[in-house]
């Protein structure tokens, strides 16, 4: 049975040890953030087989909350341990801060009918590359190279390497900062100000690394965090005066240039669900966002998961996007926030994680309407499993229950193109196209050349009808066949700007629903949306 007990700062050495064989990147293991917020989180450790457990609350008659077993080894055996214990004292299980890679654990091994997952995008952290930080190089990264030159001619600046010692000037700043705030505000400022206290007094038992930057002798921000594992800096507390301009854009890019070669990565830990703080760590470009998920027990929390499950939708598709696309952070918020709900969204769950998502929006050209299927992907280990597959085919189906005729997409590369045929779409049609909405959106690839469409009959009947109007002298007769939408499965004759059904008997032109447009097109050079709607 685990025995939790107060952690402490001679527990340092036994969690680093467990954490780094660990390799997680979370601004979670690193111990100085545990210790130093003990005053507020109230962090008990305990040791089983090769692992450490943590966990938090537990005051007040409040239930606890624990992360993840620490550790190498059979994490599973570990969970199912926290699982015994747990149900000894009659609580119900949270967790918080779960990695992705114990949250798939959980999901494959686990027979996973009493608890439910889910992303906490307020605590995901945010990782960059250092060198990106310390040579803040590139287009996007100019603005902060502006500040950087903006300060160094205003301000005569000398920096020192934090320490114990500057513990007056840093409480002189903070008193500073206190300046102003109300309320929840002032309960907050008070919460960190005791975090960093203790930061500053346990500076070298913490193995903390920190950096003074004063401007003529006054400190003007100061900054400080720990290493999370052997490769990854974790940047703990940043504070800059309001006096002196620019001065968090200074403080990062020089710490960031006196951490050691060896910190490839540095967490700028998490935004809290803050707007303005978001706004600032995207301007950063992260190359990640490091996702945490946490854990409740379904049972009584019934009602709780399905709020859960609509709120944290477009964070889980962010996920799938990020992993799928490669996008910067910005366009991929962008998109969720802005964009995304002006469509319709498709998406295929398993265990409940969703692991397949599209989106599809309406447009309008000169031919009519056509329905635009967008940022279709399945998570990479779920493919080659048919959820692509099924995720299609309801796709198809809605649209065919809402009277489309035909829909489109721009292939993502040439290797899913053949794909697509299989799932009944043209062969890729050479014309590229343009599909800009009302925002300024543009749905296409990067390269304009490659925005070549592939088009999918939803209808055959609606559809020959409609290129029997557009084409009047058009007469024949053929025997469609489509594997997934089977009402389409008839033989059709086209003639005088009309179309029927026919006996099968009248027709020997069998043709695939795939092939069915490249035959009778109906398409234009460009598509651009005049509306959006359902």
């Amino acid at each position: 049975m685990l025995q939790f007990a107060p952690i402490k700062i001679e527990d340092r050495e036994i969690f680093e040890k467990h954490s780094y064989a660990l390799g997680e990147g979370s601004c979670d293991m690193a111990f100085a953030n545990i210790f130093c917020w003990a005053h507020i989180h109230n962090p008990e450790i305990a040791v089983w087989g090769g692992f450490i457990f943590i966990r938090f609350g537990g005051v007040n008659g409040k239930s606890h909350t624990y992360m993840e077993p620490i550790g190498v080894g059979d994490s599973i055996a570990a969970f199912n341990v926290l699982l015994e214990y747990v149900s000894s004292l009659q609580e119900s299980l949270k967790m918080a801060g779960v990695s992705a890679n114990f949250a798939e654990k959980i999901r494959a091994s686990i027979p996973f009918c009493g608890y439910y997952l889910y992303p906490k995008r307020s605590q995901f952290d945010y990782i960059y590359n250092a060198d990106y930080l310390r040579t803040l190089s590139g287009k996007k990264l100019q603005s902060k190279r502006n500040h950087i030159n903006t300060f160094k001619k205003l301000y005569n600046f000398t920096t020192e390497p934090l320490t114990a010692s500057h513990k007056g000037d840093v409480l002189r700043l903070l008193d500073e900062w206190r300046e102003g705030k109300e309320n929840g505000d002032l309960v907050a400022y008070e919460n960190e100000r005791e975090t960093i206290v203790r930061g500053m007094d346990n500076f070298d038992a913490l193995g903390l690394r920190g950096l003074a930057l004063y401007v003529d002798g006054d400190l003007a921000a100061f900054t400080y965090g720990s290493a999370i594992n052997s490769n990854t800096f974790c940047i703990h507390i940043e504070k800059g005066s309001s006096r002196y301009e620019r001065s968090f854009a200074m403080i990062n890019y020089l710490f960031a240039n006196s951490l050691p070669q060896q910190y490839c990565y540095i967490n700028r830990e998490e935004d809290l669900g803050i707007e303005g703080l978001r706004d600032a760590k995207l301007s950063y470009q992260p190359i990640m966002l490091y996702p945490k998920f946490n854990l409740i027990e379904i049972k009584g929390n019934e009602d709780k998961i399905e709020e859960i499950k609509r709120s944290t939708e477009g964070v889980e598709i962010a996920m799938l996007w990020r992993e799928a696309f490669g996008d910067d952070e910005e366009v991929i918020d962008y998109y969720i926030s802005k964009i995304r709900p002006l469509g319709k969204s498709y998406i295929l769950r398993y265990r409940d994680a969703i692991v397949a998502t599209a989106d599809m929006f309406n447009f309008v050209g000169s031919y009519g309407k056509c329905s635009y299927i967008y940022g279709v992907t399945t998570k990479s280990d779920y493919r080659g499993k048919g959820y692509g597959k099924t995720l299609m085919k309801d796709i198809f189906e809605c649209l065919y229950r809402n009277g489309a005729n035909r829909c489109m997409l721009i292939p993502g590369s040439c290797n899913v193109a053949g794909w697509y045929i299989s799932q009944g779409f043209s062969k890729v049609v050479e014309q590229p196209i343009s599909l800009i909405n009302d925002y300024g959106y543009d749905f296409g690839r990067e390269e304009e050349s490659l925005n070549t469409p592939q088009y999918r009959i939803i209808n055959a009947e609606e559809y020959l009808a409609e290129y029997a109007k557009l084409h009047t002298q058009a007469s024949f007769t053929v025997s469609v066949k489509d594997a997934i939408l089977l009402p389409n499965n008839a033989t059709y004759r086209v003639e005088e700007g009309c179309v029927k059904k026919v006996a099968d008997s009248e027709c020997n032109n069998l043709m695939n629903i795939s092939d069915l447009f490249d035959t009778y097109p109906i398409k234009e050079d460009s598509y651009f949306m005049v509306r959006m709607f359902r």
